[in-house]
């Protein structure tokens, strides 16, 4: 273990929050997390079709692990929403530096331009950081990619033949 690594490892929790999207949901998540002396490290919200997930990953003293979980297990019963919880020790890894933004469009996103798409950020060593739709007429995906560079990334773009309307715009984030 190097020390770098040594300092990044802390007990950690990770919240799953899924359910029914209503408003005030993540406020009474972190009104029942306040009492306790946990601070955030990540968060991250999807809702699609009015599901929503959300997680949350924060940092805890192994010791308020049972009376987080009783919290939140309350917590979701009186908001209707399913909690799962995972604690335990973490090496925390840092924010990647040089993000490429793909935007992705169609008039109708088929899976297989996804397919390609995604397997040529993996064959560029490239690793998808998060998708996010920013449209729906046409259609637009955004993906956040780490590990390779906009022109390499532009570069295996360039190979790609879509059969339909789909086009792809790469930049830095």
């Amino acid at each position: 273990m190097t020390e770098n690594s040594a300092q990044s490892e802390q007990f950690t929790g990770l919240i799953l929050l899924t359910g029914v999207d209503t408003p005030g949901i993540a406020s009474s998540l972190f009104e029942t997390l306040a009492p306790f002396a946990v601070h955030v490290i990540d968060i991250e919200q999807v809702i699609i079709s009015n599901r929503l997930i959300l997680t949350v990953l924060i940092g805890a003293n192994p010791a308020h692990q049972s009376a987080i979980e009783e919290d939140l297990a309350s917590c979701a019963e009186a908001l209707d929403v399913d909690i799962a919880t995972l604690f335990g020790k973490t090496n925390l890894a840092t924010m990647p530096q040089g993000l490429v933004h793909l935007i992705i469009s169609a008039p109708k996103l088929h899976p297989r331009d996804l397919a390609l798409t995604t397997q040529l950020i993996t064959n560029a060593g490239a690793n998808i950081q998060s998708f996010s739709r920013t449209s729906d007429n046409p259609v637009s995906i955004e993906m956040i990619v780490s590990g390779a560079s906009v022109k390499e990334i532009e570069s295996a773009i360039n190979s790609l033949v879509f059969d339909n309307q789909t086009t792809i715009s790469v930049g830095a984030r």
